[in-house]
C-alpha cells in the first residue's frame, strides 16, 4: 500500500530515534468557547451547573493534541489512556501541555509510542497528568489487538458493589468531524483518507467515546467527585459511525477515600474500551 500523504507535511514520529525522557513540545490552546461548544456536542454532553467550566473530558485529549502539533498523526490510531484530573478547568483559560516519551515497543508488526504529558494552567498549577498510547501507523502489522504489552493471567473477577449504566450514544461522522479541529483530514474525518490508511471507512477519536465514561461517572457522582477523577484505559476496537456506544462501570471496591470502578464502552462487534476508574468518596 503506497504511504498516505500528510495534510499538513509534518514531518513522520521518528521511532527509531526516540529515546525514553526525551521532551515533546510544549503547546498550548485556549479552552474558547467554540472548543467547548464543539467538544460538548460531538460527545453529547450537557454543561455543568456552573455554565464557565469546561467539561474535563476535553483534557483527556491533551496526549494526541501535543504529538498531532509536532507530527504526522494522521494514520495513527489511539490504544490506550491514562488521565488525573487534578481541578476542573476554566472555558478562556490558555492551557500549556509538556510531554516526555516514556518507551516505545514493537507488538504484532506495528510501533507503539508511551507519552507522558502534563497540563498546567495559565498559572503554573497543575490542571492535568496523563499518559498515552499510540499505534504509528494503523496498517502496520496485525489488525487485531491493543496497545497493551503482553498481558498476565486474568484476575478473578472481584464483587460487584453496584452496576452504573448503561449510557449510550450512537456515533455519526458528523460528530467524529466535530470531535476534531475544523478542516482536519485524517482517518477520524475522512472515509477515503481511512480507506487509504486500510481502514473500512473512517474510525472515531479514542477519546471521544471515552467522554461517555466521563459523562457516566458525572452523571452518577456529581461536581463533587469530578476532580480527583483517574481513568485508566485500553482500546481494543475501532468505532464507527453507525456503532450504538454503550458506556457502564461498575463499582468494586470502596476503600483509602476512593472508589474503584471496573469500565467499559461496548459496541455489537465487542468491548470498544476497557479499563479502570477511581472516584474520590466525598
Amino acid at each position: 500500500m503506497p504511504p498516505v500523504e500528510d495534510p499538513k507535511h509534518r514531518p513522520k514520529v521518528p521511532f527509531d530515534e526516540i529515546e525514553p525522557g526525551a521532551a515533546i513540545g510544549p503547546f498550548e490552546y485556549e479552552l474558547s468557547d467554540e472548543l467547548v461548544a464543539r467538544h460538548l456536542s460531538a460527545t453529547e454532553q450537557e454543561r455543568y451547573p456552573d455554565p464557565q467550566l469546561a467539561p474535563v473530558s476535553i483534557l483527556a485529549a491533551d496526549g494526541v493534541q501535543l504529538a498531532d502539533r509536532f507530527f504526522d498523526i494522521s494514520q495513527s490510531v489511539h490504544a490506550g489512556q491514562r488521565i488525573e484530573v487534578l481541578r476542573v478547568p476554566r472555558i478562556g483559560e490558555r492551557l500549556r501541555v509538556t510531554g516526555r516519551a516514556r518507551e516505545k515497543f514493537v507488538k504484532r508488526g506495528r510501533r507503539y509510542v508511551v507519552t507522558d504529558t502534563e497540563t498546567e494552567g495559565e498559572g503554573g498549577d497543575p490542571v492535568a497528568r496523563g499518559t498515552t498510547t499510540g499505534v504509528l501507523v494503523y496498517a502496520e502489522g496485525e489488525p487485531a489487538g491493543d496497545g497493551d504489552r503482553p498481558r498476565p493471567p486474568p484476575e478473578e473477577p472481584p464483587a460487584i458493589l453496584e452496576r452504573l449504566g448503561p449510557l449510550g450514544r450512537t456515533m455519526t461522522l458528523e460528530k467524529m468531524r466535530l470531535y476534531e479541529a475544523p478542516d482536519e483530514l485524517s482517518i477520524h474525518t475522512d472515509d477515503d483518507f481511512a480507506r487509504a490508511a486500510g481502514l473500512p471507512a473512517a474510525i472515531a477519536t479514542g477519546t471521544q467515546f471515552l467522554a461517555y465514561i466521563s459523562d457516566l461517572l458525572y452523571r452518577t457522582y456529581g461536581m463533587g467527585a469530578v476532580a480527583g477523577t483517574e481513568l485508566d484505559v485500553r482500546i481494543r476496537l475501532p468505532v464507527f459511525a453507525g456503532d450504538r456506544v454503550e458506556a457502564s462501570a461498575d463499582l468494586v471496591s470502596r476503600r483509602e477515600g476512593r472508589l474503584e470502578h471496573r469500565v467499559r464502552s461496548r459496541v455489537e462487534r465487542g468491548d470498544a474500551i476497557v479499563g479502570r476508574a477511581w472516584i474520590p468518596a466525598r
